[in-house]
């Protein structure tokens, strides 16, 4: 089923590159010209992603050698679509519900923070006349490295209760070695985590080198499991109010909307 879903948004960024009208010339639609190079660069952007996360779903049969590279392209491509389409806002972590068949990370176009427009699985881009209304919808790169856990552990995370979460979220640690260890506290509706990278800990390091500002749009391959696992937890979306590294541990303050 993910792995269609990939399919699916690999295809979808290829339509949006035809239809923006810049590959093909003749297409009937009439758009404006920021929203054609708005449509051309997040086609491209689209595909790449949908392209990349059909093997890094499979991550656990690829050997690290292999995987380390394909999640540092796949945060390279990711980063050069928000820059390209100046996307400033930081990124919400959205579980699924309602129209919402599967969990998303938007990433809105706007710094200051804005209500969620209404979001179903099949979008990926929000486009509108104003900035409070455009922004992308993404597969957070963790979430298929959460799937995989509640597999193996049979326990779903949206099934928990967010006051146990740092019991909780040991399961991403202990037995996984996805990370080394993790920290959570609950404060109202702040939520703070804290976690020490193990196993992709070269990934979020590169990332971080490379693109320090994607930590708080998305998060490495790494970090976005935990953020993704948290989301699930809470049942309700996660905004990343701040992220910091320092001494190879990496905070996160998140809000509850």
């Amino acid at each position: 089923m993910k792995k269609a879903v990939f399919v699916s948004i690999a295809l979808f960024g290829l339509i949006l590159i035809l239809i923006s009208g810049e590959i093909v010339p003749q297409t009937q639609l009439d758009l404006p010209d920021r929203s054609s190079e708005f449509l051309l660069r997040a086609g491209f952007g689209v595909m790449l992603i949908g392209i990349l996360s059909l093997f890094l779903y499979s991550y656990s049969s690829l050997p690290k050698e292999l995987v380390d590279p394909l999640m540092m392209d796949q945060e390279r491509n990711i980063a050069r679509m928000v820059a390209s389409l100046e996307l400033k806002g930081n990124g919400v972590y959205i579980p699924a519900q309602g129209r919402l068949r599967e969990e998303r990370v938007y990433i809105p176009a706007e710094e200051r923070p804005l209500p969620l427009p209404s979001l179903i699985a099949e979008q990926v881009l929000i486009v509108g006349t104003t900035g409070a209304s455009m922004g992308i919808s993404l597969i957070p790169p963790g979430s298929g490295l959460v799937d995989r856990i509640e597999k193996e552990t049979g326990k779903r995370f949206n099934e928990e209760n967010l006051v146990d979460l740092p019991e909780i979220l040991e399961r991403l640690s202990k037995g996984s070695g996805l990370t080394g260890s993790i920290n959570a506290s609950v404060k109202g509706d702040r939520i703070f985590l804290e976690l020490v990278h193990s196993r992709f800990r070269e990934v979020c390091e590169e990332s971080w080198k490379n693109d320090p500002g994607m930590h708080a749009k998305i998060g490495c391959s790494g970090c976005s499991s935990v953020l993704s696992a948290t989301a699930r937890v809470s049942r309700s979306p996660l905004r990343i109010i701040s992220v910091e590294r320092k001494d190879r541990k990496v905070r996160y303050e998140l809000e509850r909307w």
